[in-house]
């Protein structure tokens, strides 16, 4: 069965913002780092950042469900960050990083939950799994471009420049999507976004990915763990190039294969090789141990990322799909702040083991409930049985 073009089109939009921000992401906390920001601080903007983005998910998800259009706010979304990128280029402070990832994140946050929700609405639900997983493969595959695109410029143009010239291919990103086209619907009125009114299986995912969201940190951190074990600036953007290689060269296959055993099977899957990665970079002491891990990582983004985004597709309501979706987003980018200030403090007074190690153990906690069902009297609880 193939899939249809505007799953295609949305993807290689993607490709190309990918392509843009992963120019710059590898090189974020190495920059910050040379303004003076301590791992505090790295925690502080990327729990910012993040938390922005997902704050607006849910703003971008109801105003589209209300307005009966995707377009506008993909157009928005991925045209502001393109216009922000001199505001990096031109810091000089910790705080101008900041200011950066907030409106950066603003514009991923309203163009996410009308652009899933677009692909939910596209593709047939028997091969959800794989419209998500071609679309976080070619992602991806911008994010692999990205970094080596910017190990080829660092030596030539320096970090700056790096992210002066990655404003090109957000550009073409937002060129390339003034050829989206959508079906027409009228706006209409919504009733209030409550959770009482949702699928009891929605809810219950919402607990236990809040669970798991709090055993989140920033990829900034697994870079910079690489460094501490020896790795130098530009292999460890080659590292990072590597992982999203393998990312993305992973996720349709295991898209298909969601599609065929199920997609609560691989969540559950992708729970478990988070921990286990997490669990291993706490006890790494060497660079190619933890380079082994980073790959295992991959194999968990490629597993989760698309699985995920289908399973939850399948418990949100049609008329409220985009709202259901950022609504989720939403809950849980907010836990996102006190998950990475939490990684970030724990790696500055006990030092990174002991950060590693507690991220690990949450997303144990929150695969044991994935797969037990949480305690409750009911349905009416938000509970459901395990299937």
């Amino acid at each position: 069965m193939k899939l249809p073009p505007v799953v295609y089109l949305l993807g290689l939009v993607s490709f190309l913002m990918d392509v843009a921000s992963e120019m710059v992401y590898p090189l974020l906390p190495l920059f910050l780092a040379s303004l003076g920001a301590g791992p505090g601080t790295i925690g502080l903007v990327e729990g910012v950042a993040e938390a922005t983005a997902s704050l607006f998910k849910v703003v971008g998800g109801r105003l589209s469900d209300r307005l009966g259009k995707r377009r506008p706010f993909l157009l928005l979304g991925y045209g502001l960050p393109a216009l922000f990128r001199p505001i990096l280029a031109l810091a000089s402070h910790p705080l101008h990083v900041l200011l950066y990832r907030f409106l950066d994140r603003t514009g991923k946050g309203l163009r996410t939950a009308p652009r899933d929700a677009l692909i939910a609405e596209s593709a047939p639900q028997e091969a959800l799994g794989r419209a998500y997983g071609l679309h976080r493969g070619l992602d991806t595959l911008g994010a692999t471009l990205g970094p080596l695109v910017a190990f080829l410029l660092l030596p030539v143009v320096g970090v700056r420049g790096v992210f002066w010239l990655s404003a090109v291919p957000a550009f073409l990103a937002f060129l390339l999507l003034l050829r989206l086209r959508e079906a027409e619907r009228p706006p209409k009125a919504l009733p209030p976004l409550r959770l009482a009114r949702m699928d009891p299986g929605y809810r219950r995912f919402l607990w236990v990915s809040g669970v798991f969201t709090l055993a989140l940190s920033s990829n900034a951190f697994l870079l910079l763990r690489l460094k501490d074990l020896g790795l130098s600036e530009e292999r460890v953007t080659l590292a990072y190039t590597l992982y999203n290689l393998a990312y993305a060269l992973l996720a349709y296959p295991l898209g298909s294969l969601a599609d065929r055993v199920g997609l609560r099977r691989v969540v559950a899957l992708g729970y478990g090789l988070y921990a286990l990665v997490y669990l291993g970079f706490a006890v790494a002491t060497s660079a190619p141990l933890a380079l082994a891990f980073l790959l295992l990582y991959a194999v968990y983004s490629a597993a989760f990322e698309g699985a995920s985004r289908a399973y939850l597709a399948t418990l949100v309501p049609e008329e409220e799909k985009a709202s259901a979706i950022g609504l989720y987003h939403t809950l849980m980018g907010l836990l996102l702040l006190p998950a990475s200030l939490l990684f970030g403090l724990l790696w500055q007074s006990l030092g990174a083991a002991w950060a590693f190690g507690v991220g690990g153990s949450l997303a144990l906690a929150a695969l044991f409930l994935f797969l037990v069902g949480l305690p409750c009297k009911g349905q009416e609880d938000g509970c459901i049985s395990p299937s």
